[in-house]
């Protein structure tokens, strides 16, 4: 790619107002190398699968990444305004002096064609990322999250009250099921040992004295350490896997709402 100006074993290759068959060049090369692509200018992009979209004219982001994921961003906004998962192949065209991007999912059976009437901008870069993303929230952002979405833990669970104290301490969540029973939850937010399974069971000991109806005991946590899941099953107890980052998209929304909507009373 001489021609236009690039070294094929730079990390970073940026075309700046390409034509058709120059932006054509560059990205049938980007995409060959798996490189990380965003695509400034303006186009026109038609989604045809599950069902039929059309975005008309305007200037946006595109971004492709190595592992076939689309991202189409508008100027604003954080979501993007259409997008392929992972698995999707590209191809480029140059079709009546414009650019044309076609996106193809094989299952579901998906297309989406960009149609560029303007490039603005081409970055193309060989990213090394051997980073991995931890997200850590506390038990009682856990908590609090799991208390205002029980459907998170089990459909039909409805809160009676958050850190219901017994003899033992505070249990996290005192609930009902959709079949009426009581249910006591423990909540780690972190790997779960044994410790946790006996403290759920001193809760529901404590609890049971209160009542002769059954009540049901959840431990709440990402994973569990070895021997655990079975002391659990041996003491006829429950386990429910819910990672920080399914809590986390929850956090700033159930910040802003009442207990009372979502408990009941006792």
């Amino acid at each position: 790619m001489k021609h236009i100006g690039l070294d094929l074993n730079q990390q970073v290759w940026v075309v700046q107002l390409a034509s058709p068959q120059e932006a054509k060049i560059v990205l049938e090369q980007a995409i060959r190398q798996k490189r990380f692509i965003q695509i400034l200018g303006e186009n026109h992009v038609e989604y045809q699968g599950r069902a039929r979209s059309v975005l008309t004219e305007g200037e946006r982001l595109i971004i492709l990444k190595r592992d076939g994921t689309l991202l189409v961003h508008k100027p604003s906004g954080v979501e993007p305004v259409n997008w392929q998962p992972s698995g999707a192949t590209f191809k480029v065209a140059v079709k009546e002096g414009k650019l044309v991007l076609l996106v193809n999912r094989a299952k579901p059976r998906e297309t989406v064609r960009i149609t560029f009437t303007k490039i603005l901008l081409i970055i193309a870069s060989n990213l090394d990322d051997p980073g991995e993303f931890s997200m850590f929230l506390t038990e009682e952002e856990m908590q609090r999250v799991l208390s205002a979405h029980p459907e998170l833990i089990e459909n039909g669970l409805r809160i009676i009250r958050r850190e219901r104290q017994v003899a033992p301490g505070f249990i996290d969540i005192y609930a009902r099921d959709s079949e009426g029973r009581l249910v006591i939850v423990e909540i780690k937010c972190r790997r779960a040992s044994r410790e946790a399974v006996l403290q759920l069971q001193s809760y529901l000991k404590s609890l049971q004295k209160e009542t002769d109806t059954h009540i049901r005991g959840i431990l709440v946590a990402p994973s569990l350490t070895k021997g655990t899941l079975g002391l659990l099953e041996q003491l006829g107890l429950e386990f429910r896997k819910i990672e920080p980052q399914q809590c986390y998209k929850y956090i700033h929304q159930t910040a802003t709402r009442r207990l009372t909507e979502f408990t009941e009373n006792e």
